[in-house]
């Protein structure tokens, strides 16, 4: 994260626990250098071609469509997964699209969207990207990406995704309506967020890295996604937790730069020793996501 020396005050809704940014910032584009990570070049290795090529489109359409017989099943319980399903795997899956040709749009996506990139290289070709802080439109490996906001999206999709966007919009409520409205019956918005009020912050309090101000306009609880969800006529359908170690080390690392303002506000006092050792840090993460107490989650949003 882009740490930076302005203060900014949050207040937390004490209904739904969403943790938000007292005033926007009236220039948030300046929080966005191009050095910002979602603005980096990044290099994605080439669609396989031939025989592999197809095998792989046939191997990750079939997984994530839930399709085929007896036998498909079989063969693919002893192929390699291709790596890009590894990756990607999970929310085609969850989607339940009703078929690959399905258009699939990722808000907030950055100039290079690797996700959209691997979906097509799985045979999900139909893949589109917006973000408002690129520098122009643009074409990445094949996937457009247009510099704009979901509000002038058009046209109805089945799978709609916000890989940790959402909490850098200034009205999430308005941008998932407009994604809601975006879906067909029965499609599927993915929103990847950081959760507030689980044991990264109440072990960090404000040296958690997640915080990431003035950027992160918004910190989701569980609740407050549901209501939100809610609110725009979809229902939470699941929800699976997906922090990984960095964040626990970003987190250790801020608490050693700034003790005392990681300690305030009624905080449970930090736990330096988590990242000291990698294997430790990694069993730890693994089992705040299995009990869904860790600092990142994927909700699965369903329409009627």
């Amino acid at each position: 994260m882009y740490r930076t020396d302005e203060a900014f005050d949050y207040w937390l809704c004490a209904q739904c626990r969403c943790l938000q940014i007292q005033d926007l910032p009236t220039d948030l584009a300046r929080h966005y250098p191009p050095g910002y990570y979602s603005q980096r070049d990044r290099v994605d290795p080439a669609a396989p071609t031939g025989i592999k090529g197809l095998l792989v489109r046939w191997y990750c359409r079939s997984r994530a469509l839930r399709s085929g017989s007896v036998g498909t099943v079989l063969l693919q319980s002893v192929l390699p997964m291709p790596t890009d399903f590894v990756e990607i795997g999970n929310y085609l899956r969850h989607a339940r699209l009703r078929s690959a040709t399905e258009r699939i749009l990722d808000v907030g996506c950055g100039a290079s969207p690797h996700r959209l990139t691997a979906m097509k290289r799985c045979g999900f070709g139909a893949v589109e990207g917006l973000d408002p802080f690129i520098a122009s439109d643009t074409v990445f490996h094949g996937v457009p990406v247009r510099k704009r906001t979901i509000d002038e999206a058009t046209g109805e999709f089945g799978l709609v995704m916000f890989h940790h966007s959402l909490e850098h919009v200034p009205d999430p409520l308005a941008s998932m309506r407009k994604a809601a409205q975006l879906l067909r019956p029965g499609g599927c918005c993915l929103v990847r967020v950081p959760v507030f009020d689980t044991y990264l912050w109440r072990t960090f309090g404000s040296r958690w890295v997640e915080l990431d101000p003035p950027r992160h306009l918004y910190l989701f609880s569980r609740e407050s996604m549901r209501q939100l969800a809610l609110r725009c006529g979809l229902t939470v359908e699941h929800v699976e937790f997906d922090s990984e170690p960095w964040e626990i080390e970003g987190s250790v690392q801020a608490v050693a730069q700034d003790p005392v303002r990681a300690s305030a506000g009624g905080h449970a006092a930090p736990v330096p020793h988590a990242a000291q050792d990698r294997q430790e840090t990694l069993e730890l993460v693994r089992q705040l996501n299995a009990v869904g107490d860790a600092g990142r989650a994927c909700f699965y949003l369903r329409k009627p």
